[in-house]
């Protein structure tokens, strides 16, 4: 479960709510927050595991997954993203498939409007995970 927490940190996507890591994400969201121009809210939005739905809320997404190597701005990082699967899913064989298959569904996404891209990607991620999540 732990690992899903995760997620919100490098994906920006939790599935749960853990204490420790919102104050992780909370943190590692600074730099994003301030260049976007988010608010405590949205960091909030953020850190609970919800889609984005304002566009500064896009924007922040897509900042933090730029600053985590799963997009370039344009286009999610299927290698970005599979470097750090042992964290978003898990180790081991079953997660590494896994995480093979979101990296797999999630390839060609794209868009030239970064903040889109951020919510596209943050969508494609986390419906990869629940579709896995008793696999």
């Amino acid at each position: 479960m732990q690992n899903f927490c995760f997620i919100s940190l490098l994906l920006v996507l939790a599935l749960c709510s853990c204490t420790t890591n919102k104050r992780m994400l909370k943190l590692a969201a600074g730099n994003c927050k301030s260049s976007e121009g988010a608010t405590d809210a949205d960091v909030d939005n953020l850190a609970e595991g919800r889609l984005p739905e304002t566009q500064v809320q896009k924007c922040l997404y897509a900042c933090l997954q730029k600053q985590f190597g799963i997009s370039d701005g344009k286009k999610f990082s299927k290698q970005g993203f599979l470097k750090r699967s042992n964290v978003l899913v898990g180790s081991g064989d079953a997660n590494k498939r896994k995480a093979q298959e979101i990296a797999d569904e999630c390839d060609g996404t794209a868009n030239d409007d970064r903040c889109q891209l951020g919510a596209d990607i943050a969508k494609c991620i986390r419906d990869g995970l629940i579709k896995r999540k008793n696999q």
